[in-house]
């Protein structure tokens, strides 16, 4: 009889040992498939920006492709990169990861890298890595102006920073990472449609069936450890080079503005109602902007100095003077080291409204942007999120670098290169 009674004790031990084991792996596997949210962060060196405590560009960056297993796919306007600058470390990686048999396909401009910096030419030929560029002049008019990549179809990350190596240590950026499936399928069908226009496939975009993508009527929600819970969806463009289902990245932000009852802080590298390719006036958003503060919506907004041009000075002069629009000019101080080319601004695109909705982008104010370039946007819907954001925005607006926009200054062009 006790033979039997320790058998069946053994037997009974052996399927609770089974079953705790189980219980262990699933809820490994879910600790290790959990969603995550990250706002991202450039600051130029030696600024008061470094004072944010939000995770940096460089660290993200560097630690989603460390990290990748099976895919990486990059979707940049440019690479531009520097000896002994953090770019190199990121392009090692890539290195790195393609040769532990990482898949890693990356898209480039064609116009932009025709004429310019051509550091995306350090990853080609190397084994696991194809490289495309696309015509997006020829397709739709304007540039491939987007900045995101997906890790392993759940890690995707998206914002103003190109593959720079000043956007990561010289030059003012906001981004967003983002752990989540859905997400990142819906930038995979993005990509996927890049991919193949950049070999002249636009019958595939024209006869594209629907497919189950992440917009303004299918959002995505989720639980980040940071933030909590938190309701969030892409919006691309141009219209007219979209997938089906994708939501429109100017029908949104006029959605945010028409909807804000309080508040807009909005930091934006450029704005106008004419682009330098325009005939025609294009005062959609300025106008929602006006008919908003007409409802003592306050409006705070900061552009750089280089946003201060011929075809958009006056305009931004006018619309400062709206009651409840104020309008700051920054200029970031030159580095220790000496003049930086193409560096020192504030580039990033991005806005708060109220108390809930935050926007996080690739896209400048110009009709340009959301009608001829490719570009991306992520809409957020967490009271968290938007006070980071705020916090960001408050650092700029009350900085030594900014001030008041001034109706009867001329401003001079700033030395770029």
């Amino acid at each position: 009889m006790n033979f039997n009674f320790t058998g069946r004790r053994s037997v009974f031990m052996i399927r609770v040992f089974f079953v705790f084991t189980l219980l262990l792996s699933l809820f490994a596997d879910g600790a290790r498939s959990q969603d995550e949210f990250e706002l991202v962060q450039s600051a130029p060196s030696e600024t008061i920006y470094e004072r944010s405590e939000l995770p940096r560009t460089f660290e993200v960056w560097k630690k989603m492709i460390d990290e990748s297993k099976v895919s990486i796919d990059i979707e940049a306007f440019y690479f531009a990169d520097a000896k002994g600058e953090p770019l190199e470390s990121i392009i090692e990686s890539i290195k790195y990861a393609s040769e532990r048999g990482v898949n890693i396909r990356i898209i480039v401009d064609s116009s932009f890298y025709s004429r310019n910096d051509k550091s995306v030419d350090l990853l080609e030929g190397l084994e696991n890595i194809s490289i495309r560029k696309i015509p997006f002049g020829n397709l739709a008019g304007g540039v491939m102006h987007a900045k995101y990549f997906i890790v392993d179809n759940e890690n995707l990350f998206l914002g103003s920073q190109n593959m720079d190596w000043r956007a990561i240590k010289h030059i003012h950026e906001m981004g967003v990472r983002v752990k989540n499936k859905s997400l990142a399928n819906t930038f995979t069908e993005l990509f996927e449609t890049d991919w193949n226009l950049c070999v002249g496939n636009i019958y595939g975009l024209a006869n594209q069936r629907p497919v189950n993508v992440v917009n303004s009527e299918n959002p995505v929600i989720l639980n980040s450890s940071k933030y909590g819970e938190m309701t969030l969806y892409p919006a691309f463009s141009p219209p007219s080079m979209n997938v089906s289902g994708f939501s429109s990245e100017e029908e949104e932000l006029m959605k945010i503005i028409d909807n804000t009852k309080e508040r807009l802080l909005i930091q934006i590298y450029s704005f106008s109602d004419k682009d330098r390719y325009d005939t025609v006036q294009h005062s959609k958003i300025s106008d929602a902007l006006i008919k908003a503060a007409g409802r003592n919506v306050s409006i705070k907004m900061i552009l750089p100095d280089w946003a201060m041009r011929d075809y958009s000075e006056d305009f931004l002069k006018e619309l400062s003077k709206f009651k409840n629009i104020e309008i700051k000019i920054s200029t970031i101080p030159q580095h220790s080291g000496g003049f930086i080319p193409f560096a020192r601004v504030d580039h990033s695109k991005y806005l708060i409204s109220d108390n809930d909705i935050s926007w996080v982008s690739t896209t400048n104010w110009e009709s340009g942007y959301f009608r001829r370039s490719r570009n991306v946007t992520m809409i957020i819907n967490n009271n968290l999120v938007n006070e980071d954001l705020e916090k960001v925005f408050y650092n700029g607006w009350t900085s030594p670098y900014v001030s008041f926009i001034d109706v009867n200054k001329k401003y001079e062009p700033v030395k770029r290169n």
